[in-house]
């Protein structure tokens, strides 16, 4: 299991509004425990189903495009964590202009983290909780300083 950055070209979840620009992609830090069926397309890019939380049976896996190629993919997956948990500058109420404070929890809970829309150096954290429940945290970090952190 292992944390990735990749570019999401199409992500068939929430009426698509996963990615924010169709013509360069949008980056998202992913776990590799959440991916699942792996095609290579004509173009060598990867066609994969992503679940928010798949263990739970309720979770459907959503349809994603990303760039990488399956070697690439294959590589994160054979990445070993250094860290089972990190811990990160969480914003409260989500509100950026209030104090933050440190959250701990482990990696394998990780969803997914992509670029704040209005910073460049604050990033949406999206988390499992325990069943079907998720959480979504503005946290104080880019996507590639939370990859940082848990190897």
């Amino acid at each position: 299991m292992g944390l990735f950055l990749g570019t999401v070209m199409k992500w068939q979840k929430d009426s698509w509004k996963r990615v924010r620009n169709s013509t360069t992609g949008t980056q998202y830090l992913l776990n590799t425990n959440r991916v699942s069926d792996i095609r290579i397309n004509s173009d060598l890019t990867i066609s994969l189903f992503y679940f928010d939380n798949p263990f739970d049976y309720r979770d459907n896996g959503s349809y994603m495009v990303s760039n990488m190629t399956a070697a690439q993919l294959i590589t994160q997956m054979d990445t070993a964590m250094s860290h089972a948990s990190i811990t990160i500058p969480c914003y409260v109420n989500n509100d950026p202009t209030l104090t933050t404070y440190n959250i701990t929890g482990p990696v394998h809970d990780l969803v997914y983290a992509v670029l704040d829309n209005n910073s460049l150096t604050r990033s949406w954290l999206v988390g499992t909780l325990d069943g079907w429940d998720t959480k979504r945290l503005l946290v104080n970090l880019t996507p590639a300083q939370i990859l940082a952190l848990a190897v």
